[in-house]
């Protein structure tokens, strides 16, 4: 039953990484490996009574899985396991600039049923264009709580 569980759990995270259908006429450009340096992510209530500093680990680039730590040395530690993937594209007939964001969260906070929360975005440019900063929240705890991305791909 484990082997089932942990092919099911490989095979969705294969498929899902390719979840977004890319609009006709675009074609993927580039991929930039993101690097640690490239990502910050902080932990912070909804009700503004707590910001936890954060701390992460790229564990599997090729799977673009992170390790992340929140509130390190507190009596607060929050641990999430983030999929996080930007993929960019180019029109083919038009100077448009596509980008494909995966951005998912698994609360390990929770060991008896590991909680998840995910969003996958496709943004469209009518120019082609290089973003500063993209920043991403994605809620957790039932919403009691956010975790956010911030990344940088210039650095």
């Amino acid at each position: 039953m484990k082997t089932f569980k942990a092919l099911l759990i490989a095979s969705i995270l294969t498929i899902s990484s390719t979840s977004l259908a890319v609009p006709k006429g675009f074609s993927e450009i580039r991929s930039k490996e993101i690097q640690e340096d490239d990502v910050t992510f902080r932990y912070m209530s909804n009700d503004g009574t707590f910001d936890l500093k954060c701390a992460h680990v790229y564990d599997k680039p090729g799977a673009w899985d992170w390790d992340v730590w929140c509130g390190k040395g507190t009596n607060m530690l929050k641990m999430f396991r983030v999929h996080f993937l930007v993929r960019q594209y180019k029109a083919k007939a038009a100077e448009k600039t596509g980008f494909e964001i995966l951005y998912w969260v698994i609360d390990r906070n929770q060991p008896a049923t590991k909680a998840f929360s995910s969003t996958s975005t496709w943004l469209q440019f009518n120019s082609l264009t290089d973003p500063e900063v993209l920043s991403f929240s994605q809620g957790v705890e039932n919403d009691y709580a956010y975790l956010t991305l911030e990344y940088k791909p210039g650095r």
